[in-house]
């Protein structure tokens, strides 16, 4: 009886969203209460959304920067068979915090809002993805020599996912580096110099005729904030489509002092050592932000792996259709597992008519820092 009840609910909860009910905000006419811009659905009139915060990078217990720069190197291991074989793996890692609305600012323009609709909701704008990139200077090179990394915004943890009522809080910032544009950017940051910075978008679904609501950098990076993401597609001539636009962007400089933070950029032998705390699966899936499953309301990734003591470690990380904006979650094991040891992973596909499809174990011989999931073309889930 139980399991029928939560199989009925979970049912209900899927079914029970109307194609109606999806959020379409018309970006061609913002509306100004208490300093915060807000657009109104189309057929939901009570409906407001209001803008996502900006971003800054977070910091640690110690008040420092929550960066690390990581560049390891692996020549080959006789247990895998490979040995002489080297492989290089930059990995650069920031974790970001969402500036969120003032509260304050918030109730007065409910209470505005309220003169002319007097049940409005103020909702999050549905992000449908964010772009985010690191742009740096060379040593030496002119400021038109600009190189643009972009990389992944992964969640952790609930603070990285959007409710119906609030905005996410926090996520991490993911860059896979080649060695040269690594060696460039340990350079860029020993010498102390603001040469690098953070460029973000916000992208969402709405009725306008622009490629982009609003492009704003940090001085000489609006140029280059503009050359990256405006150049995407062009400005549709219709001013009542619906189409994915740019609805906030900004960028800043990163003042790293590596003198006062020598440890925010380490390099490390993986034949000599495995980095403590290191234990961390970047886990994908597109099937929401790409559209590739219509009968598909949740995806789940179980992962297992071998504790320090013997024991199994587990862990799970979900993607929804709520959040398509989430197509990347760092998968962080709470306790130390053996790296020189298999993983394993299944998934569990919630589906729109309310059943759950759970697939076998896959095992994973050699740790990589990525496992992707999302739905391969041509199969009977298509």
């Amino acid at each position: 009886m139980i399991r029928y009840a939560l199989f009925l609910c979970l049912a209900l909860l899927v079914l029970g969203w109307p194609e109606s009910s999806e959020a379409q905000p018309d970006f061609n006419n913002a509306r100004q209460a208490a300093n915060i811009t807000f657009f109104q659905d189309i057929k939901q009139t009570a409906v407001y959304y209001y803008l996502p915060g900006s971003l800054a990078i977070g910091r640690t217990a110690e008040k420092k920067p929550d960066l690390s720069f990581i560049l390891m190197r692996y020549a080959g291991s006789a247990s895998y068979n490979d040995e002489g074989k080297k492989q290089f793996r930059n990995i650069l890692t920031i974790r970001l915090l969402m500036k969120p609305v003032d509260a304050d600012s918030l109730r007065k323009a409910r209470q505005l809002l309220q003169q002319s609709y007097p049940s409005v909701q103020l909702k999050p704008l549905p992000i449908s993805q964010v772009e985010a990139m690191i742009v740096f200077t060379p040593v030496g090179a002119p400021d038109s020599a600009r190189l643009a990394r972009k990389g992944e915004m992964a969640a952790e943890n609930d603070a990285g996912y959007t409710t119906s009522a609030t905005y996410w809080q926090e996520r991490y910032f993911t860059l896979c580096l080649d060695n040269n544009s690594a060696d460039l950017l340990v350079q860029a940051f020993s010498k102390n110099l603001t040469v690098i910075s953070f460029m973000y978008a916000f992208y969402s679904k709405g009725r306008t005729s622009k490629n982009a609501l609003d492009i704003s950098g940090y001085g000489s990076l609006d140029n280059t904030l503009k050359q990256q993401l405006k150049a995407a597609a062009p400005d549709s001539s219709e001013a009542d489509s619906l189409h994915e636009c740019i609805v906030k962007s900004d960028a800043f400089p990163i003042n790293i002092d590596t003198a006062e933070n020598p440890d925010l950029i380490r390099k490390i032998d993986m034949n000599d050592v495995t980095p403590p705390g290191y234990a961390v699966v970047n886990v994908r899936n597109y099937d929401f932000a790409n559209h590739l499953r219509s009968d598909l309301y949740e995806k789940t990734v179980d992962l297992e792996a071998t504790g320090a003591g013997g024991d199994p470690v587990s862990l799970s990380v979900s993607f929804n259709r709520k959040n398509t904006d989430v197509t990347s979650v760092n998968f962080r094991f709470k306790y130390a597992v053996r790296l020189d040891r298999p993983y394993r992973y299944r998934v569990r596909e919630l589906l729109t008519d309310g059943q759950e499809t759970i697939s076998g174990w896959n095992t994973v011989n050699v740790w990589s820092n990525l496992l992707d999931v999302t739905t391969r073309p041509n199969t009977d889930n298509q």
